[in-house]
């Protein structure tokens, strides 16, 4: 069920629930940038932007690509049409979990907390707008440096130093156009691009509708 494009999930939403919990307490330099995201971020209910996923499995050298496009719907709906390496549907709110297989007809279904408890990508990113405070006392979150073009923001988990995730903002627009996860054995490098505000969406696009052949599993 678990699988590393939720990485780029967890980047997407937080994004924007750090907007609704922007926190005075924490250091200067995070505090202009959240203040400066918020205000970008005010006038988007909708986001549409093309990623692409290359994982690294240091170990083997063996490499995967994911590559896909991703909406988000204010507060908390998400729909990923992945094209490879293989073609699903991926739709979240602040429940649940679908992913529609179509090469295997089938649907699977979990609870938030299911999918994301231990994935340290997901629960940081995630949690963090939602619960600052918490995350607060088990992570350790700062701006670690800038180029021309980005803001580099880090994250890393007190009783976890081998994962570590930075997230690239760019200095122009606000937005998330790339991020390092890195962790034991492993290398997941996102690029977010083509970004689209606010483009013409029903929000029927983000429940999945399937016809009665199609084999649904419900785990939660």
């Amino acid at each position: 069920m678990k699988q590393k494009s939720t990485v780029l999930i967890a980047l997407f939403l937080f994004f924007f629930f750090i907007c609704n919990a922007f926190a005075q307490d924490l250091n200067n330099n995070l505090n202009i940038l959240f203040s400066k995201i918020e205000n970008v971020y005010k006038s988007i209910n909708i986001l549409k932007v093309e990623y692409t996923e290359n994982i690294i499995f240091e170990s083997t050298n063996e490499k995967q690509k994911v590559s896909g496009t991703l909406f988000f719907y204010k507060p908390n709906n998400v729909y990923i049409s992945q094209k490879t390496p293989k073609e699903q549907k991926i739709y979240i709110d602040d429940k649940e979990v679908t992913i529609y297989n179509l090469e295997n007809s089938q649907v699977i279904i979990d609870s938030w907390q299911n999918v994301f408890d231990g994935d340290f990508s997901v629960a940081t990113i995630i949690n963090f707008g939602n619960n600052l405070n918490k995350m607060k006392k088990t992570n350790s979150i700062s701006v670690s440096g800038e180029n021309e073009k980005y803001i580099i923001l880090k994250v890393v988990p007190i009783k976890r130093r081998d994962l570590v995730l930075e997230i690239y903002i760019s200095k122009t627009s606000m937005y998330p156009c790339k991020s390092i996860l890195q962790s034991v054995g492993t290398k997941v490098e996102t690029i977010f691009e083509s970004y689209v505000v606010n483009p013409i969406l029903d929000k029927k696009n983000f429940k999945l509708n399937v016809s009665n052949d199609v084999e649904v599993i419900r785990l939660n």
